[in-house]
């Protein structure tokens, strides 16, 4: 749990709760972060149960946000799409939460007890400061039928769930969030399935509150995670390196070892990645060590893999092998095993796939095979969900240009025998590179970005259901780069 502290003036805060889903990466409600600058006015307390009052409790831990992302669907008339996330600018030495998956439907099964946390109110009346310390609340989770008779029709099923004893009423007698819970974690055997939302208040004929929460016959309301778990993991793994919220394509020119990355929502501006990168013929962009700085993965000529991530103010190269020349593609997927860390995965020369389970450090697990046929493909990519589940997923393209989706499962296994056809062969028949940065457009949704012989760069918009909308081109001038990531 984090606390989130907006200053709005020198004395004047709002105040939300979060969860750490990545020691860098805060779990949080829309209606917390849209509209506001978390960048110039917000601060996030970590490491303690105690609010601070002049000083810091003992052991907590400050840190500022570095950027913001709110569901672009979120409607502020309904608290409707009530999910965001905020890129911290350092980490956090806490465990991180797991987020419930699409798959986790049981979690949900009406009667089911989950935890909520918070520092909220304790009473209903407005003027309660709320609590000094973390509270805790054990709410049953009510079916959908249940929520929607009891909140006058509020209640959006799917996006929505209510949990807890139907309120009384009577402050002694209601357990529920109230003022100040605010995106906050609902929890159901270790993986949150809810974000405090919002709830039934009482007013007077002038319009002003006269009770927070706990009206007699109401339910509190929580966003259901797993309906966003695939717009939530976009920004967990995110590529983004000038901080805007969207994923770059990293390019290197063909001669002299430049590179550059194409950013924005149509990939048209770029800036410098800087020079030296002519002894390369791999990039490939990801966050081994979860400290909200892209690193990458890259294969010089000679074969060697290197982590090449940010250590101070300079990058470094740290040797992963000396003998990956012979490997046939190198996918950096994100999360494929299911523990919330970035995993490696690689076709070797025979034509078999394997991941490396991540340690969050930058090195990895014992290498795992999980199956094999994958030479079909004349390039595997893949960084981000393709289908919206919450789960990474895989592209494969044969050399005639037919274009396969692999979707990832709880298992974190792919096979030849699962894949869907995206993309027919006169479809990808020019394209010459295939990137997989993640979410360009900020809409939570992973895209594609595609590279043609003529140098012509293209946008397929990821619809988040395993589609792509019509390509749009963004950019010419690209047979004067040769390695893309």
């Amino acid at each position: 749990m984090v606390q989130l502290w907006y200053f709005l003036s020198d004395t004047e805060a709002l105040f939300c709760g979060g969860a750490l889903i990545a020691p860098n990466k805060v779990l949080t409600a829309a209606h917390c972060v849209s509209g506001l600058d978390w960048y110039n006015n917000g601060v996030i307390v970590g490491n303690t149960a105690n609010v601070p009052t002049d000083t810091l409790p003992p052991n907590a831990k400050l840190s500022f946000v570095k950027r913001q992302w709110s569901n672009p669907s979120y409607n502020e008339a309904k608290t409707d799409n009530d999910v965001a996330v905020l890129t911290l600018d350092g980490t956090f030495p806490m465990a991180t939460a797991k987020i419930a998956a699409s798959t986790d439907t049981a979690l949900y099964k009406a009667g089911t007890n989950a935890t909520v946390y918070g520092w909220g109110n304790t009473t209903s009346d407005p003027n309660d400061p709320g609590s000094d310390v973390l509270k805790k609340a054990t709410l049953p989770i009510q079916a959908d039928s249940t929520c929607n008779s009891a909140l006058t029709g509020d209640f959006i099923a799917g996006h929505m769930i209510c949990a807890g004893p139907v309120a009384t009423g009577d402050d002694a007698t209601t357990t529920t969030t109230c003022s100040g819970d605010s995106g906050g974690p609902l929890v159901v055997g270790g993986k949150i399935v809810g974000i405090v939302s919002w709830g039934i208040a009482q007013f007077d004929e002038s319009g002003t509150v006269t009770k927070e929460c706990g009206i007699a016959g109401t339910y509190p309301v929580f966003t259901k995670v797993s309906t966003y778990t695939g717009v939530t993991l976009a920004r967990v793994f995110d590529t983004d390196w000038n901080g805007d919220s969207r994923a770059d394509v990293f390019a290197r020119a063909s001669k002299g070892g430049t590179a550059r990355y194409f950013k924005g929502a149509t990939l048209t501006t770029y800036s410098s990645a800087g020079s030296g990168y002519s002894s390369w013929n791999k990039v490939l962009q990801t966050d081994l060590n979860r400290d909200g700085i892209v690193d990458y993965v890259v294969r010089t000529t000679t074969g060697a893999l290197y982590w090449r991530h940010k250590s101070g103010s300079s990058f470094v190269n740290t040797k992963l092998s000396s003998s990956w020349g012979a490997v046939k593609q190198i996918i950096t997927p994100g999360d494929v095993t299911g523990d919330a860390l970035p995993d490696l995965m690689s076709v070797t020369s025979a034509g078999y796939l394997y991941v490396y389970p991540g340690k969050g450090n930058g090195t990895f697990g014992a290498a795992k095979k999980l199956s094999t046929g994958w030479l079909a493909y004349s390039q595997v990519v893949g960084h981000g969900d393709y289908n919206g589940d919450g789960k990474p997923d895989l592209l494969g393209r044969t050399s005639k240009g037919a274009l396969y989706l692999h979707a990832g499962n709880a298992s974190g296994t792919f096979t030849m025998s699962s894949r869907k056809l995206v993309g027919s062969s006169t479809t990808f028949a020019s394209a010459k590179y295939i990137v997989t940065p993640g979410d360009v457009t900020g809409d939570g949704k992973s895209d594609l970005v595609v590279v043609n012989s003529a140098g012509s760069m293209y946008l397929w918009k990821g619809n988040g259901n395993g589609t792509f909308a019509s390509p749009v081109k963004t950019k010419t001038g690209f047979t004067t780069y040769n390695l893309f990531g």
